[in-house]
């Protein structure tokens, strides 16, 4: 009985453990410039415009150089650029989606 007690407290720990880790992965809030730039490349991605594409990531480093985004901000989106550049349009687009999703209710 004792062991059937250990076991039921370890799997709820570990459900706990799960929850809290599932909650934590994801985007960190993030400025409402990064939000626009993520917007653009979400259309970018969903048209496979490799020419608007190049455009979103001249707007990267120059909102990064006017400081209106961070570092790190700058180096998710260009995450996000160089698999799009990459032709992995879809996993680009839902990247840049969920950037956008994880920024509701923040």
């Amino acid at each position: 009985m004792r062991d059937s007690i250990l076991q039921k407290s370890f799997c709820s720990m570990l459900l706990v453990v799960i929850v809290i880790q599932l909650n934590a992965c994801g985007y960190p809030e993030v400025s409402p410039k990064t939000y626009e730039i993520s917007k653009a490349l979400y259309s970018v991605c969903n048209q496979k415009n490799q020419e608007r594409l190049q455009t979103v990531k001249a707007l990267i480093q120059s909102s990064l150089e006017n400081k209106e985004i961070n570092k790190d901000e700058a180096q998710m989106l260009n995450k996000i650029v160089a698999q799009a550049s990459e032709d992995q349009w879809e996993s680009a687009m839902l990247e840049s989606r969920s950037l956008m999703e994880d920024q509701i209710d923040r």
